[in-house]
């Protein structure tokens, strides 16, 4: 069945989507009215999300998963819900925000929340963005990429979360007759600079990150238009409700290659010279000291350089086989026209 037989199962459906202000929440919730879906955006701010949106024929309820008396009304009417709301927080002020407190009210409690207030309503079905964080930092490095089988260890206070919440979701669907699904994404691109990726470019523009050593770690990726792909096919498909996914562009990126990349992309030369991993190291236990006894933000630490050099390989072989997702994007062909958007976005900056 083509991609477009898909989507036409949705239209005049009514779906509402919470974390719709969020960048992966406004390209679906886009997505979903060019479907010809009654779309509804849960959010704490009506006024300032109908200015995100730019006259999109939307409704938008005021609501928060933290605050379970309201989300009855919420969902009156509903047909669908994809549910993406989560502690997003400020990473230029938080310390370790992987381990932001804010992660379990918003995003287990909340979550379960929002599952109890479904059971109720006269929703058919859930589709929940997750993370690979729920499967741990380990997952993906025995030198293959995991699978929706590997056993879940989150060591972030985020992945036990998601992890939380995900237990929900799954026990939700298997005492209803809710169709649940679970997407577990990792590295999003495609986001006008946001996420890691436009971090790290950010970073290197900027001269702020040293040439990378050349190592062959592999760290998996998808385009945020494929995770809406994924989203729309789970919602409009019998075989998966009570299933979990992993979404990737189906490749693996080390970290010294993007790097490489990014350099291309924004038109210089690849460094002759790179940084030792002591070097890094060294940085990264400075980083960890400015954090716990200054309370100073580090961009390096324990933890970011473990994402750095560690791998989180993983494999959609599932989704693709059960579903017919075939990504429409790689990293490996789009990450020069990020560098590129990058420039022109920054052309005006001196320090660029």
């Amino acid at each position: 069945m083509s991609l477009q037989r898909y989507y036409d199962k949705l239209n005049g459906s009514r779906a509402l989507v919470t974390g719709g202000t969020g960048q992966i929440g406004r390209r679906l919730v886009t997505a979903l009215v060019k479907c010809g879906v009654k779309v509804s955006v849960m959010t704490r701010s009506p006024q300032s999300g109908s200015k995100i949106f730019n006259g999109l024929p939307l409704e938008f309820r005021q609501g928060d998963v933290t605050e379970p008396a309201n989300l009855a009304r919420v969902l009156n009417g509903i047909d669908i819900v994809f549910h993406l709301a989560s502690f997003s927080g400020d990473s230029t002020r938080k310390i370790n925000l992987y381990e932001n407190s804010e992660h379990w009210k918003v995003t287990a409690l909340g979550t379960e929340n929002m599952v109890k207030a479904v059971l109720v309503s006269s929703c058919r079905s859930l589709v929940y963005f997750s993370s690979v964080k729920a499967m741990g930092e380990e997952a993906g490095a025995l030198g293959y990429p995991d699978t929706e089988t590997a056993a879940s260890k989150p060591e972030t206070l985020y992945g036990q979360a998601k992890l939380a919440a995900e237990k929900a979701i799954i026990s939700a669907g298997s005492h209803s007759q809710l169709s649940t699904t679970i997407l577990r994404l990792p590295m999003v691109y495609g986001l006008e600079g946001a996420g890691n990726l436009g971090s790290m470019i950010d970073a290197v523009a900027r001269r702020h990150f040293p040439p990378f050593p050349k190592i062959s770690n592999r760290r998996s990726a998808v385009h945020a238009d494929d995770a809406i792909q994924a989203a729309l096919r789970a919602a409009t498909n019998p075989r998966a409700s009570g299933s979990l996914y992993i979404v990737t562009d189906g490749k693996g990126y080390s970290t010294r290659w993007i790097y490489e990349q990014i350099c291309l992309g924004l038109g210089r030369d690849i460094p002759k010279w790179t940084l030792p991993f002591w070097c890094w190291k060294l940085a990264a236990e400075l980083g960890n000291l400015a954090e716990r006894r200054f309370r100073i933000h580090s961009p390096l630490t324990s933890d970011s350089l473990r994402k750095l050099f560690g791998d989180a390989w993983f494999s959609s072989n599932r989704i693709e086989q059960e579903l017919g997702f075939k990504p429409q994007f790689a990293l490996d062909s789009e990450i020069e026209t990020l560098a590129k958007s990058y420039l022109e976005k920054h052309r005006a900056d001196p320090n660029v």
